[in-house]
């Protein structure tokens, strides 16, 4: 260990190689890279004690900039480092001093989960709320990481008594100096440094999100940015494994024959669609379990929206965070499922969503699975494609411009996407919507509803799930106007409905309060057994009827009950003949 004046302590860790100085963040210590200086290799690691550590006194701020206290710790190594690593605040003070120092000597960078202002984010109330709040959050991470296995035998009121203690006493200290040094870091010549360096982040770290990483990345060209769904802001302790690899990988690129700074496979910007999974635990709704414990195939596609949501939400771009930050609504705008088996509530569901390749004008593109266990078995109970789009809403308080990564999939309307089905029907003069969509011997089913609140989101227009409700209610209106309603046929013939293919495709915005007129017709019977149908959705606009949304069912009975139960229903010629519209 070597000793400065200032107080500044550095420790010498394990190994043989470049020399590489580590620098802890805020109110953290040395030690925190022991976990990663043991693992690293061709490297001699020195980790600094930084006067931001651990109890310090805060008074050494008035004694030096975060960089200038970076610039002594690293002139009190016995040897000049060839890399610095920073985590946080000290990933941060690295950040600066790179933008400020004319030749600094090193040949790389590592900066784990640094805090960083885009200079298009405004200094101000609101940004400084969110990073009190992110700071906090930070702060009582570690505290719990330090406190290991001490806390775990307290009672939770007493550990969180003990958490809030501890934040009323740093958060007046500290907060001050971090939200100075976040502020700066959007006003840095980052374009000036010309050092590799390699930013490492978490997806759920708050500290840096997907839209400051990319907004990074523009600002510094020497920077390659990582992202990775595991790590969280402290992965340097937590996914020390992981982490040594990225930054041992990092470190010798030029002899491993990796590609240069930069040009890394996972590239500098941000991916949304970026071909990982995301898993999602969840439970069919209880309002599913409409005869006896099956679920109907509407809470099938709930779940669908259930996992698209949590794909966005684990990528830092949740639907709320994109309504407020960036002032747009996530629009699942087409979504296709086939449905090889039965959901009963409370069954345990495993959601998995994976991006696809986008084609132009078409959205987002997702394919995805629900599978559930069955004597022991996971099967397969869902597959399905869905496409999504970003939408400006009309309210939307955005205040962050749109980053790059989110760019590509923004559509000022759901019209402005590419959809085959889109068209409208020419209203002609004395003519009611029912002689357009549903004349005398057409065998369609016209349903009027009004577009009320409920079936809206984002203050004003009709959401994708309302469809799938119109879809669900429009077939039970026909099977009950045909004299097959469902209440009748389950307790004479035990047939339960049963869907095994459905889609629901948005083609235009509906607004709240306009009136959806739904036309449902029964196409074909296949094989005695099913049937196939579709419901296409109209608003009246002047003279004409715009088609807004169209959906395909392919619909059958089972048997729920006596010798046959478990099988499926065969549609006598009555049967058929009502839903064809050729009874006499």
């Amino acid at each position: 260990m070597a000793s400065g004046a200032d107080g500044l302590e550095v420790w010498r860790g394990p190994g043989t190689g470049r020399a590489v100085a580590m620098l802890h963040g805020i109110e953290d210590t040395w030690r925190s890279w022991q976990a990663v200086a043991g693992r690293l290799t061709g490297v001699r690691p020195y980790s600094i004690r930084l006067p931001w550590h651990s109890g310090a006194d805060p008074a050494w701020r008035r004694r030096g900039t975060p960089a200038e206290w970076v610039r002594r710790a690293l002139r009190l190594l016995p040897e000049p480092p060839d890399a610095v690593i920073g985590h946080s605040f000290g990933a941060n003070a690295i950040l600066t001093h790179l933008a400020t120092t004319e030749d600094t000597g090193l040949s790389s960078v590592v900066l784990v989960a640094p805090f960083y202002r885009p200079a298009g984010f405004a200094v101000g109330p609101q940004l400084e709320r969110r990073a009190r709040g992110a700071f906090r959050k930070v702060l009582t991470e570690g505290m719990r990481l330090s406190a290991g296995t001490r806390l775990a035998g307290l009672d939770p009121e007493i550990a969180a008594g003990m958490a809030g203690k501890f934040l009323e006493r740093l958060m007046p200290e500290l907060f001050p100096v971090f939200f100075a040094e976040f502020a700066e870091s959007g006003n840095l010549n980052l374009g000036c440094v010309s050092v590799p360096t390699l930013v490492i982040m978490g997806k759920g770290d708050e500290g840096l999100s997907l839209a400051r990483a990319d907004a990074l990345a523009v600002a510094m060209p020497a920077a390659t940015v990582r992202a990775r769904r595991s790590y969280g802001h402290f992965c340097h302790m937590q996914q020390a494994d992981q982490l040594c690899k990225d930054i041992t990988d990092w470190l010798r690129w030029p002899s491993a024959g990796l590609a240069p700074p930069g040009e890394c496979g996972e590239g500098s910007r941000m991916k949304l669609l970026d071909g990982e999974p995301t898993s999602l635990a969840c439970r069919p709704r209880y309002e599913g379990a409409n005869i006896r414990t099956w679920i109907g195939f509407k809470n099938f596609m709930y779940l669908v929206e259930e996992a698209i949501l949590e794909y966005f939400r684990e990528r830092g771009v949740g639907a709320r965070s994109l309504y407020h930050r960036y002032g747009l609504g996530l629009e699942i705008v087409d979504s296709s499922v086939q449905l090889p088996m039965t959901l009963e509530v409370d069954d345990e569901v495993c959601a998995t969503v994976v991006s696809g390749t986008p084609r132009p004008d078409r959205g987002m593109p997702f394919s995805v699975q629900l599978t559930v266990e069955r004597d022991g078995r996971n099967v397969t109970a869902l597959t399905g494609k869905v496409r999504a789009a970003l939408v400006p809403v009309k309210d939307g308080s955005g205040t962050e411009p749109v980053p790059s990564f989110l760019e590509p999939y923004v559509v000022a309307e759901v019209a402005q996407l590419r959809h085959d089905e889109a068209g409208s029907l020419p209203v002609g003069s004395g003519q009611d919507v029912a002689e357009v969509l549903a004349p005398e011997g057409s065998n369609s089913y016209l349903w009027s509803w009004r577009a009320s609140y409920v079936y809206c989101h984002f203050s004003d227009r009709l959401q994708h799930s309302a469809y799938v409700r119109a879809v669900e209610e429009v077939v039970d209106r026909f099977l009950y106007d045909r004299g097959l309603e469902i209440g009748r046929l389950l307790a004479e013939r035990s047939w339960i409905p049963v869907v095994s293919r459905a889609r629901v495709q948005l083609l235009d915005d509906v607004w709240m309060d306009e009136t959806v007129h739904t036309v449902f017709t029964v196409q074909d019977v296949l094989k005695d057994i099913i049937y196939t149908a579709r419901a296409d959705s109209y608003v009246r606009r002047g003279g004409e009827l715009v088609r807004t949304a169209t959906a395909s069912i392919v619909h059958g009975y089972a048997i729920s009950r006596g010798e046959l139960a478990g099988t499926v229903a065969t549609l006598d010629a009555d049967t058929q003949a009502a839903l064809l519209g050729t009874a006499g």
